[in-house]
C-alpha cells in the first residue's frame, strides 16, 4: 500500500507550491476539536501516486459522472515531483467506489518529456494509496467489459505473471528488488501510445487510447496463461499490432540490460528517452517500422546509437552511450522570464531543452513559427499534433518563453 499524498498543487500549469491537501485536512469543514476536524477531513480525501515514471504536474480529477472529461465541480489536483496527489470529494454526494480515477498530461520526470497518455483506475476501498498507472489503465478496461474489480486485477495480474498486490505497488519504489514490474508498465505504455497514433482516425489522442486499452482488454479476457507485453499486444485486433509488439520488447529488452549495466538507475532513464524519441519518429513519420526509425535519428545524428538500442548493432555500447550524451550537453541559459517553461518540455523532446540543440533550433525568432501548425491538419505533421494540444493561451506563452 503507497503512503498517502501530503500536498497537492493547483491546476496545470501554474504549478505553485502549496499545502492544499494539509490545509484541508487539518482544518476541516470548520467546527468542532481539533482531532474530530482532522478525522472528517482525511475520510474525504483520495489520495495516491501517478506512475509511468512518477508524472509531475499532472492533472488528476474524480470522474464523478463517468463521461471521461474534467467538469466543474468535480475534484481536481495536481501532481507533486513525485506523482503524489490529493482529491477532495467532500463535496461529492455519490459513494467514490469505482468511480474512475484519471491522470493527463504533465511531465514524465524518468525521461523529461511531457506525458502525453492517458492513465486510469477505479477508486477502491483504500483512500489512500491510490495507485494510476499502465497496469491500472489496463484493469480499467476490463471492468468497462463488465468485469468486476477483483475479477479484472486477477485477470491482468495472471496474464502477465503478476500478483494481484503488484497492480497497486509502485513500480519505481520497488525498481530495485522487482525491474520486471517496471519494464512491464513502461513498455505497456508506449505500445498503447503507439498504436493510438497509428489507429486514431478522427478520435482525439486520448480516445484512441481508450480504444487500444479495450482491445487489449478482449485478449486478456480470452487469455488462458501467461504472456509478454509484448505477445498482448501483438494479439490486439488493431492496425500496426506487430509495430507494437516491437517497441514493447525492444523496450523491455532495453531497459532490463539497462538497469544490469553499470550505470543502472541512470542508464535506464536515458535509454527509455531515446526509446521515446524512436517511437516518436515511427508517429511522426507514419512508418511503423522500428529500425528505419532508429536509422533515421542515428543519420541526423552522425551516430549508430539509436540502433542499437532497437536491436541492430551493440545494445551495450548503444546504452553506455545516451548517458554520455546527457552528461556532456551544451549548458543552456536560463530565460529571464519563466512563463511558459512548464509547458514547452514537449518541444524539448526533438529541439533540445530550451529549444536549442536538438532536430532543428526552436529558439529566438524561429519560435512564432509554431503557430503556422495550426492551420494544419491535426494528422498532417508531428508538430501540427503537437500544437494543436495547446490552447491558444497556452501556445502564446511557450512562443514567448522560447523568444527570449
Amino acid at each position: 500500500m503507497q503512503k498517502p499524498s501530503t500536498c497537492a498543487r493547483p491546476p496545470w500549469p501554474q504549478l505553485l507550491v502549496c499545502a492544499l491537501a494539509v490545509t484541508l485536512t487539518a482544518c476541516g469543514g470548520g467546527g468542532g476539536g481539533g482531532a474530530d476536524t482532522r478525522s472528517q477531513a482525511s475520510a474525504t480525501i483520495l489520495s495516491g501516486t501517478a506512475v509511468d515514471g512518477y508524472l509531475q504536474g499532472a492533472r488528476v480529477f474524480l470522474d464523478v459522472n463517468g463521461n471521461g472529461l474534467a467538469d466543474t465541480g468535480e475534484p481536481t489536483a495536481t501532481t507533486d515531483a513525485n506523482g503524489r496527489y490529493s482529491l477532495d470529494y467532500s463535496q461529492v454526494s455519490s459513494p467514490v467506489l469505482g468511480m474512475r480515477v484519471i491522470v493527463t498530461g504533465g511531465v514524465d520526470t524518468d525521461t523529461g518529456y511531457a506525458f502525453t497518455g492517458l492513465l486510469t483506475a477505479r477508486a477502491d476501498g483504500s483512500r489512500a494509496g491510490q495507485l494510476v498507472s499502465p497496469l491500472t489503465s489496463l484493469v480499467d478496461a476490463l471492468v468497462a467489459q463488465g468485469l468486476s474489480l477483483d475479477d479484472a486485477r486477477t485477470k491482468v495480474a495472471a496474464a502477465l505473471g503478476l500478483t494481484v498486490a503488484d497492480l497497486a505497488t509502485d513500480p519505481v519504489a520497488v525498481l530495485a528488488n522487482q525491474p520486471g514490474l517496471y519494464t512491464r508498465q513502461v513498455a505497456l505504455q508506449r505500445a498503447v501510445q503507439l498504436m493510438a497514433s497509428a489507429n486514431q482516425g478522427s478520435q482525439t489522442a486520448h480516445e484512441a487510447q481508450e480504444l487500444v486499452l479495450r482491445a487489449l482488454a478482449t485478449v486478456i479476457v480470452a487469455q488462458n496463461g501467461t504472456a509478454t507485453v509484448g505477445e498482448i499486444v501483438a494479439r490486439a485486433s488493431l492496425s500496426q499490432a506487430s509495430a507494437a509488439r516491437a517497441l514493447a520488447d525492444a523496450v523491455e529488452d532495453t531497459l532490463q540490460a539497462a538497469l544490469r549495466s553499470q550505470g543502472g538507475r541512470a542508464s535506464a532513464k536515458a535509454s527509455l528517452k531515446a526509446m521515446d524519441q524512436i517511437r516518436h519518429e515511427m508517429e511522426s513519420s507514419g512508418e511503423y517500422s522500428l529500425s528505419q526509425a532508429a536509422t533515421r535519428l542515428d543519420e541526423r545524428n552522425g551516430a549508430t546509437a539509436y540502433s542499437g538500442l532497437a536491436g541492430v548493432g551493440g545494445k551495450t555500447e548503444a546504452i553506455n552511450t545516451f548517458p554520455g550524451r546527457a552528461g556532456n550537453a551544451t549548458p543552456v541559459t536560463q530565460a529571464p522570464s519563466t512563463a511558459g517553461r512548464l509547458l514547452a518540455p514537449n518541444c524539448f523532446q526533438c529541439h533540445g531543452t530550451g529549444g536549442v540543440g536538438g532536430f532543428d533550433r526552436i529558439r529566438g525568432s524561429d519560435a512564432a513559427e509554431v503557430r503556422d501548425y495550426l492551420r494544419k491538419s491535426a494528422r498532417s505533421d508531428i508538430m501540427a499534433a503537437h500544437a494543436q494540444g495547446y490552447t491558444s493561451a497556452q501556445l502564446d506563452a511557450i512562443i514567448a518563453y522560447l523568444k527570449q
